[in-house]
């Protein structure tokens, strides 16, 4: 068989070349602006995010996204506008809040946002869309990672093209060449001169402690820095080819339905005879979690502790059953089976039934033992998923309703409620709170001082109580823990519950009790 020749006459096949995108003024402005956001990303955010160095980066990002969209040509809908404002409010938690938690919650909402905002501008969609979750996944991921290389052509042709870059990489080759030849002078003038000695060891010690951390920063930040800028060029391209409307995706479910709808009623039918068994087995349960009282055999933290896990297993199951059901099930025309929809309709019921059960069991725990992170973190999970079942139970009698914008509206009123709440100081006010009012038989002092300043500065407020619940000492002790952390990270600086922390503790009560416990 003869080998296919190539253009030039050769019997070997060309060497596959690495794609060319066509970049503008602008967008070489931007790949180099990414690679320093890409740094401040990783230390301002997922190093050190819990100060207003993070709100600004956050608000710079999305600023920098706005005039991306401008220089673009494309203008923003009503709805992106609103979408605008929630970043901007969700970005205030950073400063207003210390809990790890609720940073990493809010920067998950953040991203995500900021990058599909960006998207559906450039590409003509709403804010919301039917499919959202697959518009995301194409915006995170698909078209970042096939333009990724775009960055890495203009840094290249930057490279090439300008004498200051190269004499920018002249003058790193030959500091990083000097590097081992410095390092033995400052030893040999240490060892001649004490002056010499303590200053160096002064700088070492500022700069030497973060030095593999800033380093380990750049090395995440280069690649970060360079998928931001391949998120706002991709997003530029959308303009150039049709959208994915709701038509090209319920095309690509038509193709998907393979399933018969009879093998998938003879499927789920047992499963929902088992549901139906186990409701009536465990109804002496849902009537103690109802009623408030406590089932004989069982304690409180089995009681709750069961129906969390039952709820979370029921609820992933029933996804995934509603799932295969509406998304692969063949039907004979356009219209959706009745059997379909009364099948759905019983999974979101027996779901939302379970929710409830369990949601009573957890009020019941917390009326026994009083709030901790994780239970609060629990039943917000819970309302959230009662949430979306209640709207996917809706779609099914109600076919037109905007279930996506719903359940996007609903589940981001729900997170900035649980961010601007401030969780861990409403727990340690509910807590002390219940203990003084005597409906609390122990203050657990250990759970509340695991939590972040935001209880801390709640605890300081009532030394009294905590003298009285034997707790006072070892609250003291890990306040002045948590000071010493607060005053080694330089990053914490702007984060408002530590400030506040810090000055309690230097008022005159706070001195006081300091001395006292030391004394």
């Amino acid at each position: 068989m003869m080998q296919p020749y190539s253009q030039n006459g050769s019997p070997y096949p060309q060497p596959v070349t690495k794609p060319k995108w066509f970049l503008q003024s602008h967008d070489r402005i931007f790949a180099w602006l990414m690679l320093p956001a890409g740094f401040l990303f990783v230390r301002y955010i997922l190093f050190y995010a819990d100060g207003l160095h993070t709100t600004v980066l956050f608000l710079l990002m999305h600023l920098a996204g706005s005039i991306y969209i401008r220089k673009t040509g494309s203008r923003p809908r009503l709805t992106h506008r609103i979408l605008s404002v929630i970043i901007c409010i969700f970005t205030l938690s950073f400063p207003l809040t210390a809990s790890p938690l609720l940073h990493g919650l809010c920067a998950a909402f953040l991203i995500p946002a900021m990058i599909w905002r960006v998207h559906s501008v450039c590409g003509g969609l709403p804010a919301v869309t039917q499919y959202l979750p697959l518009d995301l996944g194409e915006s995170l991921m698909s078209d970042p990672l096939r333009y990724y290389s775009a960055g890495a052509q203009v840094l290249s042709e930057s490279g090439k093209q300008s004498r200051t870059a190269g004499a920018v990489r002249t003058a790193l080759l030959g500091l990083l060449l000097m590097v081992p030849l410095t390092a033995v002078i400052a030893a040999l003038l240490a060892s001649a001169d004490t002056g010499v000695e303590h200053i160096l060891n002064s700088l070492l010690s500022r700069v030497g402690g973060n030095a593999h951390l800033i380093f380990l920063q750049i090395l995440l930040g280069i690649p970060l820095g360079l998928y931001f800028f391949a998120a706002l060029y991709s997003a530029s391209q959308r303009r150039f080819r049709q959208a994915h409307d709701n038509a090209y995706y319920e095309a690509k479910l038509a193709g998907a339905r393979q399933i018969p709808l009879l093998a998938v009623c003879a499927g789920v039918t047992p499963v929902c005879l088992l549901y139906l068994l186990f409701i009536a087995s465990q109804i002496s349960y849902y009537h103690s979690a109802f009623s408030g009282q406590l089932p004989a055999d069982m304690t409180f933290a089995e009681f709750a502790r069961r129906g969390f896990f039952e709820l979370c297993a029921v609820a992933v199951i029933n996804l995934v059953l509603l799932l295969v059901m509406n998304l692969l099930t063949k039907r004979s025309s356009e219209k959706r089976p009745v059997v379909l929809t009364f099948y759905s309709a019983f999974f979101c019921v027996v779901t939302l039934f379970i929710i409830i059960a369990a949601l009573a069991k957890m009020v019941l725990y917390i009326d026994a033992y009083g709030l901790t992170q994780n239970r609060v973190i629990a039943s917000w999970f819970m309302l959230l998923l009662a949430l979306v079942f209640a709207v996917l139970l809706l779609k099914q009698c109600i076919r037109n309703i905007p279930a996506a914008v719903i359940i996007a509206a609903g589940g981001t009123a729900m997170l900035a409620g649980l961010c601007f709440a401030r969780p861990d100081a409403r727990i340690a006010e509910y807590n002390i709170a219940r203990y003084e009012a005597g409906t609390l038989d122990q203050l657990d002092a250990a759970s509340l001082c695991a939590l972040s300043e935001d209880a801390y500065t709640v605890m300081l407020r009532h030394p009294e109580t905590l003298e009285a619940a034997g707790q006072l000492d070892y609250v003291l002790s890990c306040a002045q823990e948590r000071e010493q952390e607060i005053r080694t990270l330089n990053g914490r600086s702007s984060n408002l519950p530590a400030q506040l922390l810090l000055q309690q503790l230097h008022t005159d009560t706070g001195h006081g009790l300091l001395l006292r416990r030391a004394s």
